[in-house]
């Protein structure tokens, strides 16, 4: 399964294509930053750039801030 992965706001992300969609996982780097559910946020999107998209906004309400997703 192809995989892509970026780095935002002190989390990792990773986009795993599963043949029709991309599925988005979302790993803290500092056990001081909130712990995110992404299994239960259940982050799916037909493209790659949406659930990178999508995982940013995530991480921006964890931390409490509404801020740039780029």
């Amino acid at each position: 399964m192809p995989t892509e992965q970026q780095t935002f706001r002190g989390y990792n992300i990773q986009v795993t294509n599963n043949p029709a969609l991309w599925y988005a996982a979302i790993y803290r780097t500092d056990p001081t930053l909130p712990d995110i559910d992404w299994v239960a946020l259940n982050i799916r999107t037909t493209s790659v750039s949406p659930a990178f998209q999508e995982a940013k906004q995530v991480i921006n309400r964890a931390l409490g801030r509404a801020g740039s997703i780029t």
